[in-house]
């Protein structure tokens, strides 16, 4: 596997480099080799079969050790955020049912499912026992095996998993290493995107294999502007991953600027569309920075598309492309039957490429919906992923003109809005609930969600809406929780019995 291959030349030549930082700690190559050996050997001993571990915390330092462990030992590690609800955590483990759950926070994740738990001090105590032992590479991940399991939004408020595989991911990093070329040998990339989101294994897998460092930036700094530029201008980032969001979050602030990061040479973006507005800000405040905007879904393995945006294309009046196909990807704009339409026509796009999933995890009803298998040039054949999205092509750029189903993105999170739905309904008193995307021009600004209740409750509008949010957290990330919550004495319907989402769209577009 080209990662763990990389890290193990890493600890032998570069063993005092710094692989993390993290929350003012910092781990050497030799010490992250050291210590996912320990967590590999423990589990190849205790845990023989290979079903996958689940990591449930967020950039704590042995977060990344077990992550690297696991692949060690052969199989698949599932990345859950501490800001999952505990009641969606549960459904993963139930689903995904992992040998070992590592609980950092020690919420009690799994302390019902009769799987091993260890908390971060059991943890700690595990890997200094196990110190010093090696594993052989026999063991490591390879070929079809999968590296992760991704648990995305679900239309049936039930999260489903996106397994990635050793040869997903090295024709993904074989793709995308002609865009990272360094500037220095000990460069630094941001490390701000959670592990339980896909963007961050450009960090994770580009970064350390080529032997950088990676710069974390925790979620609680996104809370606190001064501290945030405060960090990010000791970081020394000389690469920066992220969604627009996040970059968009950073430029409210005067102080983000070249100034402030001299050695930033490159932004790479991921997740969401990006923005005329934030293109043109950061050309103003990094002159001398390229901006790549890319475009892929999970189940793709991250980002299938690259392109430096030019400045013909920051002045176009057209979206920013969302790029080319990288090398050895084919995108097909098709109709509803899957022929492909013609240049400048909209249509769905479909993906055919090596870095596309064997499909999803434990549901062949779903697999069958979206993933399809052709045949290459060559007679070989090759998966296909029908991603839902609407594009069109001029050249060899592809232009994104959003969903063409119920799934939307939000700051840089993919959501089912049928998930928002049936959660909302699990709620007491709540007896319908519609989510409704409100867009600033493409890009999705914010989620609102129309509902009604079984019995009236006698609230004034914003205590309801603060009652229904505060509810809300048992059943929802915070991300998937809407801004604007209305409550009806009943739902509009259209002609087809459904809830009239037009009707309600333009209920929140009246002054």
């Amino acid at each position: 596997m080209f990662l763990l291959e990389a890290l193990k030349k890493h600890a032998v030549q570069i063993p005092e480099r710094c692989a993390l930082i993290t929350a003012g700690e910092r781990l050497t190559y030799a010490r992250l080799w050291e210590r996912s050996e320990a967590f590999a050997s423990y589990l190849n001993e205790k845990h023989p079969v290979k079903d996958p571990v689940m990591i449930y915390g967020h950039k704590e330092e042995d977060f990344l050790c077990c992550m690297i462990g696991a692949l060690k030992a052969g199989r698949a590690y599932i990345p859950v955020d501490i800001t999952l609800p505990a009641d969606r955590a549960e459904q993963i483990v139930a689903d995904a049912h992992p040998c070992v759950i590592v609980d950092f926070p020690g919420g009690g994740v799994g302390a019902d499912s009769g799987i091993p738990v260890l908390g971060a001090d059991a943890l700690a105590q595990l890997l200094e026992e196990y110190r010093g032992r090696e594993v052989s590479s026999h063991t490591w991940v390879a070929g079809k095996d999968p590296c992760y399991i991704l648990f995305t939004s679900g239309s049936t408020g039930r999260p489903k998993g996106v397994p990635i595989h050793c040869d997903n991911l090295t024709n993904f990093a074989e793709n995308l290493y002609p865009f990272c070329d360094p500037h220095e040998k000990e460069e630094v990339y941001t490390n701000q995107i959670s592990y339980a989101f896909d963007v961050s294994v450009v960090s994770v897998y580009i970064g350390l294999s080529l032997g950088r460092t990676l710069y974390s930036l925790p979620k609680t700094l996104t809370e606190n502007m001064a501290a945030l530029m405060e960090t990010l201008g000791r970081s020394d980032v000389g690469f920066w991953v992220s969604t627009p969001s996040f970059a968009e979050l950073c430029v409210t602030s005067a102080l983000f600027n070249g100034e402030l990061m001299p050695k930033l040479h490159t932004f790479l973006f991921c997740g969401e569309v990006l923005t005329h507005k934030l293109v043109d800000t950061l050309r103003q405040r990094f002159p001398k920075a390229r901006i790549i905007n890319t475009y892929g879904p999970t189940e793709a393995t991250v980002l299938v598309t690259a392109s430096e945006i030019t400045a013909e294309m920051a002045a176009d009046e057209r979206s920013i492309p969302i790029g080319e196909p990288l090398p050895e990807v084919t995108l097909l704009v098709t109709d509803e039957t899957g022929k492909e339409l013609p240049e400048g026509e909209r249509g769905e796009l479909r993906i055919i490429s090596r870095s596309v999933s064997e499909g999803y995890f434990r549901r062949p009803d779903l697999t069958q919906k979206v993933f399809f298998e052709t045949q290459d040039a060559q007679g070989k054949t090759v998966r296909g992923y029908r991603t839902g999205d609407a594009c069109y092509r001029l050249g060899n750029q592809f232009y994104y003109c959003g969903r063409m189903d119920f799934q939307i993105k939000l700051n840089g999170f993919r959501i089912e809005l049928e998930d928002i739905e049936s959660n909302l309904m699990k709620i007491d008193n709540v007896n319908r609930a519609v989510a409704i995307p409100v867009f600033d021009g493409e890009k999705v600004a914010y989620i609102a969600a129309f509902v009604s209740l079984r019995e009236p409750d006698g609230l004034p509008p914003l205590k309801q809406m603060l009652k229904i949010k505060e509810a809300a957290k048992a059943y929802l990330p915070s991300y998937m929780i809407p801004r604007k919550i209305v409550v009806k004495d009943r739902l509009p319907v259209n002609t087809n019995g459904k809830a009239d989402r037009k009707a309600l769209a333009a209920e929140l577009s009246r002054p």
